[in-house]
């Protein structure tokens, strides 16, 4: 599978950017940490998404991944907003809150089955560390922009023609599919095209932190556990 494809996908939409978004968290000291001492810099929360441009995703299977450096289990607030680019508002269309909602370290993966986007329809989605429940505001948390759109004929013809995953994750990256290729690439067990399009996705995620960061996050990242979720 070409990764130089994917790159050049992922720059489709320079023309086309989101609101202003931060897919990592900021350096919030609300959550005392128990991570290793060259961990300490790292952002607690990055989603793995695109930060310049709206990552697509076929509206019948949204998916959501984001990692979490922290040893602690905190409980987790995961937010979906419908975004109005006329009227610059966002509208929460789906939360997630609960006790049992907490973390891990390493890759956490969101799968909403009982949940349909709105074709063409822009989204905004949030995860936040609940660390202080008196002080919202030291809460870490990030954000990213994604834009939810129809299976194009073609696409679904050639994807009912086979049950490879290999050859689907190469037709969702042809089709500039960010989040169902990530999707993918992130339940690779063994396989070594999945294994390197898994670690070529999380190293351009790792390009959206700060420059001096870069080389230590991509290694986090590619070497992190992945929880599957469901909800």
């Amino acid at each position: 599978m070409s990764t130089t494809a994917l790159a050049d996908k992922n720059n489709n939409n320079s023309d086309d950017p989101p609101p202003q978004t931060r897919g990592s968290s900021g350096g919030s000291r609300g959550c005392e940490t128990q991570t290793e001492a060259s961990l300490s810099s790292i952002p607690h929360i990055i989603l793995l998404a695109p930060t310049q441009s709206y990552g697509q995703t076929l509206a019948n299977s949204p998916t959501f991944a984001w990692f979490v450096k922290d040893n602690n289990s905190w409980q987790m607030e995961f937010r979906l907003y419908e975004y109005d680019e006329t009227n610059k508002q966002s509208i929460l269309v789906k939360e997630i809150k609960d006790e049992n909602f907490k973390s891990s370290s390493g890759i956490m993966v969101l799968s909403l089955s009982n949940l349909e986007l709105l074709v063409g329809q822009r989204y905004l989605w949030q995860v936040e560390l609940v660390c202080d429940a008196n002080r919202p505001s030291a809460n870490p948390f990030a954000i990213a922009a994604m834009k939810a759109v129809s299976t194009p004929p073609d696409l679904k013809k050639q994807l009912s023609q086979s049950n490879n995953v290999l050859i689907k994750a190469n037709l969702y990256n042809k089709a500039d599919l960010w989040y169902n290729t990530l999707e993918i690439a992130l339940s690779s067990k063994n396989e070594p095209t999945l294994r390197e399009l898994k670690k070529f996705l999380l190293e351009q995620v790792a390009t959206g932190t700060k420059i001096e960061l870069r080389e230590q996050t991509k290694l986090v990242l590619t070497n992190s556990k992945i929880y599957q979720l469901q909800r």
